[in-house]
């Protein structure tokens, strides 16, 4: 026969026992979780370049524009019949329109006349104070990200041997002036560090 002793640590043992099960079984952990989602549009890009009565064209995506009407100084124009000579010279305006974009934008002209072989032909920024390069702040106002940029483009009349035999080699040939408008978002993240 079991002792009344052995039978006491036997019911307290399962007594504990029950009693470990019982609060296992009535306590939790609190655990939550939830989530979300948000749609966000990215920034508009619109960028069009134009020269003069030109149609603007969205270089986003065609990356070419058409320097049109190079308003040529009439006053001392020396080239007759649609032609340029050395001692001509005029301008061409070239607008950037950036009316649409949701972020400033950098502009950059550069202009590269070494095509020519001829150091009396010139292409630089108006002296009216037009820069080559800048910053068009955001604004969502119609007609405020837009950026007029004229060009003085001239044919030095400089009686050299050298100048003459340059000007001479560029009689009766179409000359191409390449003009290359590259526009960025401000600031660039791929230029930081």
């Amino acid at each position: 026969m079991l002792s009344l002793k052995g039978n006491k640590k036997f019911l307290v043992i399962a007594l504990l026992l029950l009693f470990i099960a019982v609060s296992f079984g009535t306590y939790a952990i609190y655990k939550s979780s939830a989530t979300g989602t948000k749609s966000v549009n990215a920034a508009a890009w619109v960028i069009q370049v134009q020269s003069g009565s030109e149609t603007a064209a969205n270089i986003v995506q065609s990356n070419t524009f058409t320097l049109a009407d190079i308003t040529w100084d009439s006053n001392s124009r020396i080239g007759q019949a649609g032609t340029i000579a050395p001692g001509d010279h005029g301008t061409v305006t070239i607008k950037i329109d950036a009316d649409g974009s949701q972020v400033d934008v950098d502009y950059a002209v550069s202009i590269n006349t070494t095509s020519l072989n001829n150091s009396n032909f010139t292409v630089t920024a108006d002296s009216n104070g037009d820069a080559l390069s800048g910053t068009i702040a955001y604004n969502a106002t119609s007609g405020t990200m837009e950026k007029n940029i004229t060009l003085n483009v001239q044919w030095n009349g400089v009686d050299s041997t050298e100048a003459n035999n340059a000007d001479v080699a560029l009689q009766g040939t179409q000359i191409s002036i390449p003009v290359v408008v590259t526009v960025t978002q401000h600031p660039n993240p791929a230029a930081q560090p």
